[in-house]
């Protein structure tokens, strides 16, 4: 159990982030497969519509403890601050939990079963319970037991009750209640045990405090990721909501292996800022920024060019809306990307909330294009696509721009550019030359030949941003 408190480098808590992302991302691939194959389309709509809807929802209900925990935690490892932390999620969390279904149960939000009501609120408890024991272990620098506690909680727990489950309600009150058990208990390992007197009405005023100003941030992430979905599933069918959500667990899941990055930063960046040292930690930011930049545009082209083939092999089902969806969804991926790797960074080096007026200003555009949309009778659903792309193309540029004025240093160069025209490039011209093979070849020696080439490339790079980052990532 030892390994779970392990203290890394931040070269290999990079490392570890990376390779967890990865595994992640095959789980949850599994996993959405899996329902697809075994209970229909509809049924994997249901479920990723209330599952997004819950887990976007996280940061409100936990009232910003996800952030303000190893924020504070990290800067001297004092335990009473997670002590006060589990104190307000215990006041705090379950309280709004409840409130919060019950709102949307009365607003007959499509997908939302008012006979199911205590399954949504234990499903709820679970994620944020998995959010909070995350949380502890980042504000330790224990990026392993942090990983371990996001796969269990993200991938295993899910595909091991979805083999066994009949429905969809039945698998998100099993999910909610392992969560919860493993997810405590190994909060209160890692701080070993709870102590009641260590209570301080000052400190949780600090932590409430400065997840409160992060609340806004979260509503509007919320409207962002969960709003979209929610308005699409009023107005079409559960296929269309499981194809959009689909595309955009697509999205999502890209940055689990790039948002990992940023989550390592916050409590590093926050000790640095503590101790005076920022100048240490500024270029090494500036490299993962720009390979979040690259992996995720040519991510981005990677499923645009192969978008049927993703659809038919993951959910056994491809029709033209779907294809169309994901290419439309797939664009906002880039922006997705840049906005996540920039949040903690922003976090850490200013107490003020800048988060949330990049995250309100960019919930507010949304909102409005989608009521012009309306307005103007368009299609509702590439409108609504239309609005995520837009909304995270602002919120990407405003978190750039902060991260310029905090953060000294030039982002974009020559080098960047240029790999991210030839990596677009290769995969179209590949793509081209295996049209003939037949499809799951073709995806399968697609994908080969692309991890080939970028590991070639990464370990022969003698110069630029690129052979900086594996300086950073593997240097002795």
């Amino acid at each position: 159990m030892k390994i779970l408190n392990k203290n890394l480098s931040l070269k290999y808590d990079i490392i570890v982030t990376l390779i967890n992302g990865i595994v992640v991302i095959g789980g949850i691939f599994i996993l959405n497969g899996l329902i697809a194959r075994l209970h229909g389309l509809h049924v994997l709509g249901e479920f990723l519509l209330v599952k997004r809807t819950i887990t976007s929802s996280m940061g409100i209900l936990l009232i910003g403890l996800n952030i303000a925990l190893p924020n504070y935690l990290s800067r001297n490892f004092d335990k009473s601050y997670a002590d006060n932390s589990y104190m307000l999620f215990l006041l705090a969390t379950f309280p709004l939990t409840i409130t919060s279904i019950i709102l949307v149960i009365w607003f007959e939000i499509n997908g939302f079963n008012q006979n199911y009501f205590w399954y949504y609120v234990i499903f709820s408890f679970g994620m944020s319970s998995q959010f909070m024991t995350y949380a502890i272990f980042r504000g330790y620098m224990n990026m392993i037991g942090a990983n371990i506690f996001q796969l269990i909680g993200t991938a295993i727990i899910p595909i091991l009750v979805f083999i066994y489950a009949s429905t969809v309600h039945e698998s998100l009150f099993w999910i909610g209640s392992i969560s919860i058990i493993i997810m405590i208990s190994s909060f209160l390992f890692r701080n070993q045990g709870f102590r009641l007197h260590t209570i301080n009405i000052d400190k949780m005023k600090k932590l409430s405090l400065y997840g409160f100003e992060r609340v806004p941030s979260f509503i509007s992430q919320f409207i962002l990721l969960a709003g979209v979905p929610i308005f699409i599933a009023q107005k079409v069918d559960f296929d269309s909501v499981a194809y959009f959500n689909s595309s955009l667990s697509l999205v999502r899941l890209a940055l689990i292996i790039v948002n990992p990055i940023g989550l390592v930063l916050l409590p590093r960046i926050s000790n640095k800022v503590a101790s005076g040292s920022l100048e240490e930690i500024n270029k090494k930011l500036f490299i993962l920024l720009k390979a979040g930049i690259f992996f995720s545009i040519i991510a981005s082209i990677y499923c645009y060019a192969n978008a049927p083939l993703i659809f038919k092999y993951w959910l056994g089902s491809e029709s033209y809306k779907g294809v169309q969806i994901l290419r439309f969804t797939i664009l906002a991926l880039p922006f997705y990307t840049l906005a996540g790797l920039s949040r903690s960074p922003i976090d850490a080096i200013s107490e003020r909330g800048y988060n949330s007026i990049i995250y309100t200003i960019s919930a507010i555009i949304m909102l409005l294009i989608l009521y012009f949309g309306k307005i103007l009778e368009f299609d509702f659903l590439y409108i609504a696509i239309f609005s995520f792309v837009v909304s995270y193309m602002i919120s990407a540029v405003l978190s750039i721009l902060l991260i310029k004025k905090f953060y000294k240093s030039k982002l974009l160069n020559y080098e960047l550019l240029r790999d991210i025209i030839l990596g677009g490039f290769i995969i179209y011209i590949i793509n081209y030359l295996l049209m003939g093979i037949p499809d799951l070849f073709n995806i399968f020696i697609q994908t080969t030949i692309f991890l080939l080439l970028g590991l070639v490339y990464i370990l022969k790079v003698k110069r630029g941003w690129m052979a900086e980052l594996r300086g950073l990532l593997f240097a002795k």
